[in-house]
């Protein structure tokens, strides 16, 4: 069994994805927007069929606790 995406909320998701990317190394898997909603997910530039994270906005009630 493997993960192959995991959430990580974030407060701003540009922010995040240039961090990520940027600082972190990361390289931009998905982005597709559909209405309000974005689908945003990076991956290490070794593995990039490997595990994604997506950054996911923080509207989650559960996330801000």
């Amino acid at each position: 069994m493997r993960i192959k995406v995991t959430s990580i909320y974030v407060d701003d998701q540009e922010k995040a994805l240039r961090f990520y990317t940027d600082v972190l190394g990361f390289v931009k898997k998905d982005d597709v927007t559909q209405g309000p909603y974005r689908w945003l997910t990076v991956v290490s530039p070794e593995e990039p069929d490997g595990a994604e994270l997506q950054l996911a906005p923080n509207d989650n009630p559960a996330a801000k606790a």
